[in-house]
C-alpha cells in the first residue's frame, strides 16, 4: 500500500512539474523578447546619448583594422547617422579602472556628442571640458587641456584622437584639416617634453601666439616670417630652436626669429640661478668654480652648473617635474656620468591624501640613486610606494638630468 501511495505521489509531482514547466516556457516565450528588447534599449540609451536621433546600432569593431587598445567598440548607427565609439583612457593619476568615454561622430566626421560615462580618478576635469569637443572634426582645432587636470585631460584627448583615427584609417570619415599653427602647437610635446601646463602669454611682433610653461622650463612661440609659420622654443637657460611644420630644425636659417623669441623669453623667464647655486653649495661642501651652463635640451631641467670639489669636476641640474604638485629636484652627476647626490625640496606633499602612505626614509631613498648612470638607471630606484605621481616625477627628473649631462658631454657618456 505504501508503495502504491508513493507511486501516486511521484506521478502527481511530475504532472504538476510538467504544468508549471510548460507555463514557465510559455511565459519565457512571451517575456524573453521583452526583456531582451529592454536590455538592448538600455544599451542603446548609452549610445543614443551621444548620437542625436540614433535608434539602432551594429557592432562593426571586428571588421576594422588598426584598432588601438583604447578603442573598445565601434558601433555603426543603422540609419546612416554616423558612429559611436566606446573608448577608455588611463591617466597618470591612478592605475585603477580606466576612464569610460563614449563618443558620437556624425556622418560628416564631426563629434556630435561625447560623455565621460565613468571614471575612478580622484582629480578629474569638470563636465564642461568634454563639451568643448562638440562640433569638432578630427583636427580638434582649439581643443586644449583642462587646467588643474592636465594628466586626465591629456589621456581623454588622446583617447578621442585615437578613436577618430580608427574611423579615418578605415575610410569611414574624412580627416579634418589642421592649420599650420595647430600642427606646430601640437609639435611642442614632442620637441619640448618638459614644457608642462602651457598657458597663454602676451604676444607681439612676429609672435602670433606665446605660451609659457607653468613649471618655468621655457616658452613656446608660433611665429610667422613671410607666408610661413614656425615654432620657436626658448628654454630656461636661454637657448632657442626653430622648427617648421614638418618638424625640421631650421634654427640656423631664421636668425631674426631667434633674436625676437629670445628677447621675449629673457624679459619673462624666471631665474633660479642664485637660489640653485646656494643649494649646490649646501649639497657639495667645498664647491668652487661654480659656472652656469647653457643647455640645448628642452626637458624639465631649468638650470645647470659645473663645479669643482678639489680636483674633481661635477655637474649639477635643477629639474622642475610635475608630481602630485610641482617638484623641485636637484641632481649632481660626477664627470664619469654617475649620480653623486640627489635631493628635493619635498618628496611627498599633503601626506593625508595618501591614505596608504606608511612613510619613507628620505636618506635611504636619496642614497639609492648614488652611483647610478644613464645606462644602469631602470626607474625602479625612483619608486615610492603608493605615491605614483611623485615616483613618475622623480623618474622624469633623473632621466632629464642624464639627458642634459649627455648633451653637455656631446653624447659621449
Amino acid at each position: 500500500m505504501k508503495i502504491k501511495y508513493f507511486v501516486i505521489t511521484i506521478a502527481i509531482l511530475l504532472a504538476v512539474s510538467a504544468v508549471f514547466g510548460a507555463a514557465a516556457f510559455a511565459l519565457n516565450l512571451y517575456t524573453g523578447p521583452i526583456i531582451a528588447a529592454k536590455n538592448a534599449g538600455a544599451a542603446n540609451d548609452r549610445l543614443n546619448a551621444v548620437m542625436p536621433g540614433g535608434s539602432a546600432y551594429e557592432d562593426i569593431t571586428a571588421t576594422l583594422s588598426d584598432v588601438p587598445a583604447s578603442v573598445v567598440k565601434v558601433n555603426k548607427e543603422t540609419n546612416g547617422l554616423g558612429y559611436v565609439i566606446e573608448a577608455q583612457a588611463t591617466s597618470q593619476y591612478t592605475g585603477s579602472t580606466p576612464m569610460d568615454i563614449v563618443i558620437g561622430v556624425d556622418a560628416t566626421g564631426k563629434i556630435c556628442g561625447i560623455e565621460l560615462a565613468g571614471h575612478s580618478e580622484s582629480l578629474i576635469f569638470g563636465a564642461d571640458y568634454p563639451s568643448t569637443y562638440i562640433g569638432k572634426d578630427s583636427a580638434l582645432a582649439d581643443v586644449g587641456l583642462y587646467a588643474g587636470s592636465t594628466f586626465s585631460s591629456t589621456a581623454f584627448k588622446n583617447a578621442v584622437t585615437e578613436a577618430m583615427g580608427v574611423l579615418i584609417s578605415n575610410n569611414l570619415i574624412a580627416a579634418g584639416v589642421k592649420s599650420d599653427a595647430q600642427i606646430l602647437e601640437e609639435l611642442i610635446p614632442t620637441v619640448a617634453p618638459g614644457y608642462t601646463k602651457l598657458s597663454d602669454a602676451t604676444a607681439s611682433g612676429n609672435i602670433q601666439k606665446a605660451l609659457k610653461a607653468e613649471n618655468d622650463t621655457g616658452f613656446a612661440y608660433i611665429m610667422t616670417e613671410g607666408d610661413a609659420s614656425y615654432l620657436a622654443l626658448v628654454n630656461a637657460t636661454g637657448v632657442c630652436k626653430i622648427y617648421d611644420v614638418e618638424a625640421n630644425d631650421v634654427t640656423d636659417a631664421h636668425e631674426a626669429l631667434v633674436t625676437e623669441a629670445k628677447a621675449h623669453a629673457t624679459a619673462n623667464q624666471k631665474s633660479y640661478t642664485d637660489a640653485f647655486i646656494t643649494k649646490v653649495e649646501r649639497m657639495m661642501e667645498g664647491a668652487t668654480e661654480i659656472t652656469s651652463i647653457e643647455l640645448d635640451t628642452f626637458n624639465t631641467v631649468v638650470d645647470a652648473v659645473s663645479l669643482k670639489v678639489g680636483d674633481a669636476t661635477y655637474y649639477a641640474f635643477y629639474s622642475r617635474s610635475i608630481g602630485f604638485h610641482q617638484m623641485d629636484v636637484y641632481i649632481i652627476i660626477d664627470e664619469t656620468g654617475a649620480i653623486a647626490k640627489v635631493d628635493a625640496k619635498a618628496f611627498i606633499f599633503e601626506k593625508e591624501y595618501f591614505m596608504a602612505f606608511g612613510g619613507m626614509n628620505d636618506a635611504e631613498y636619496k642614497a639609492g640613486f648614488v652611483g647610478i648612470t644613464s645606462d644602469t638607471f631602470t626607474g625602479e630606484e625612483a619608486v615610492i610606494a603608493t605615491a605614483t605621481m611623485t615616483s613618475n616625477a622623480m623618474k622624469q627628473s633623473v632621466e632629464d638630468a642624464f639627458a642634459s649631462f649627455n648633451s653637455i658631454m656631446g653624447g659621449e657618456q
